[in-house]
């Protein structure tokens, strides 16, 4: 038979921390006799609730043995750069002696990246491990005054209403303070879990989106070439962050195991043939970012008499720097000119076009340089501000005619240019998700986050907080370290905004104090 003191409506859905704050909101405004009932109601419902779910001992263990693998690659390691630091025999000379070089240097990069992820991933787990274990305890700490509660209200009610005949004040209140201190005990346990899990999951996802090179899964790669790539990405010049990301990785494989027999051959010779491991990993782009042999070709051409310099290349083909290093707002353009919409209202256009250049390096190259680098009648500041107006007005004009008689577009119209500009270069397309309450913000969250670290730029849309007809704009997220998101605002700059500050819409830290709440972001599938 059921439990005569059940809850009539059950328990509602949701994660085991909403369930815990619906409960402690009734039974924190539960009082006095005609507030028993719902009281009872709550306290049955927060002693069945089970505690936050894991094994603390077994993550320990996982811990202890990303501990002992971190050694094994420490020794391994070592003897690697050990190989670097030496003379190579004599018999490598000339380019096979270059790319043995790269291929060493590559190795003992991967190693030390590896060890890396592995004692952060080991750092990851224990501090889970941890949480989960004072939360598993604090929540059984709630027992004991709830079910005290629950047997006081047994003596003052019937059911689901106050008994008249035994009904006592002081039994109330004491009942409601035993009911008070052990759902907040249960709450913190809840929150305690859910805050390092998703933590948890943060940084585990992370480390794993970095793990490039076995994501090249074409068989045409060998497993020299893929590390030499994969180092390219991550070891390169920290200033300017990762050449590939791992929707990159993916989509070249998958273009080069389509590609005709002879195309895949002449792309071979052309990779085979590079200066420097990031002229190969911007050529790997292209062919990520849709582009085929003979486009690769020309663009190669154009880059070639500057391969061996990162810095050059960078500047022209990667413009939106994401600077995994600085806290501080930092300007987007070129050479000295900043790329603003101005007073326009052209902000999702304007962020799509620059979302466009972070995943397509020929469209990038072609608003630095117009395809001329190094003629400065077309490689300078102004001449590429014009033609990134150019690019902005020209996908602002795809709005429908009906629309054309008011500035911005609409967040349909948004998903729309955002499938067109960037979806088609990484994959993948667009829809938009409302974000009415921290609890929905935060959900997204991770899969925000997951997103651009595969490197998939995530529109988002911001609002004034009025109940009036509020402004709006948008922006892209297009970073992410730690708890902190790197956005781009077509106002011309990046900036690092806290997970907390996104979830509690305090969004003014990158509008310059305006426009603080986050109203939709544009999810990529």
């Amino acid at each position: 038979m059921p439990d005569h003191d059940a809850h009539p409506l059950g328990e509602k859905p949701g994660s085991q921390r909403q369930q815990v704050e619906r409960l402690k909101k009734t039974i924190d405004e539960s009082h006095g006799m005609w507030g028993a009932g719902d009281l009872k109601y709550a306290v049955h419902d927060a002693l069945q609730l089970p505690a936050p779910k894991g094994d603390a001992g077994k993550l320990g263990e996982l811990a202890a043995a990303y501990t002992a693998a971190v050694g094994q690659i420490d020794e391994i390691q070592m003897k690697v750069e050990r190989v670097g630091s030496q003379h190579l025999p004599d018999a490598w000379t000339g380019q096979v002696g270059e790319k043995a070089a790269e291929v060493v240097k590559a190795s003992a990069d991967d190693l030390t990246h590896c060890r890396d992820a592995l004692g952060q991933g080991r750092l990851h787990l224990t501090t889970l491990a941890t949480a989960l274990s004072e939360a598993q305890t604090l929540h059984g700490q709630g027992a004991a005054p709830l079910s005290e509660a629950l047997s006081l209200l047994h003596e003052i009610t019937v059911a689901g209403a106050p008994d008249l005949v035994h009904w006592d004040d002081d039994t109330m209140h004491t009942a409601h303070a035993r009911a008070k201190d052990g759902i907040k005990s249960i709450f913190d346990a809840a929150v305690k879990a859910e805050t390092a899990g998703r933590a948890a999951a943060r940084e585990l996802n992370a480390l794993a989106g970095k793990a490039l090179a076995g994501k090249f899964t074409n068989k045409g790669l060998g497993a020299a070439d893929k590390l030499v790539l994969a180092d390219a990405a991550t070891a390169g010049n920290q200033r300017y962050g990762s050449i590939l990301t791992a929707t990159d990785v993916t989509r070249a494989a998958q273009f080069m195991d389509k590609m005709s027999e002879a195309d895949r051959a002449r792309l071979d010779r052309l990779l085979a043939g590079t200066k420097s491991p990031e002229e190969r990993a911007y050529l790997m782009k292209a062919l990520a970012a849709g582009h085929g042999y003979d486009e690769i070709k020309a663009f190669d051409d154009l880059i070639r008499e500057h391969a061996d310099s990162p810095g050059w290349l960078a500047a022209r083909i990667s413009p939106v720097q994401l600077d995994a290093t600085s806290t501080q707002t930092m300007d987007t353009g070129y050479q000295g000119v900043q790329w603003t919409q101005g007073n326009h209202g052209t902000c999702v256009a304007a962020s799509t076009v620059t979302a466009r250049a972070l995943v397509d390096p020929l469209f990038a190259f072609q608003l630095t340089t117009g395809g001329h680098p190094g003629d400065p009648q077309y490689d300078n500041g102004k001449a590429a501000k014009e033609r990134w107006d150019q690019e902005t007005n020209r996908v602002y004009d795809t709005r429908g005619w009906w629309h054309r008689m008011r500035d911005g577009m609409t967040p349909w119209e948004s998903t729309d240019v955002a499938d067109d500009e960037i979806g088609k270069h990484t994959g993948t397309e667009y829809h938009t998700v409302d974000l009415e309450g921290a609890d929905q913000r935060k959900d997204v969250l991770a899969r925000v986050e997951a997103a651009v670290d595969q490197g998939k730029p995530v529109p988002i849309e911001v609002k004034e907080d009025t109940w009036l007809v509020p402004a709006r704009h948008q922006m892209m997220i297009i970073g992410h370290r730690g708890d902190q998101l790197e956005i781009y605002n077509p106002w011309g700059y990046t900036v690092w905004v806290s997970e907390d500050d996104f979830v509690h819409n305090h969004m003014g830290g990158a509008t310059k104090g305006r426009l603080p709440v986050a109203n939709n972001v544009s999810m990529p599938e």
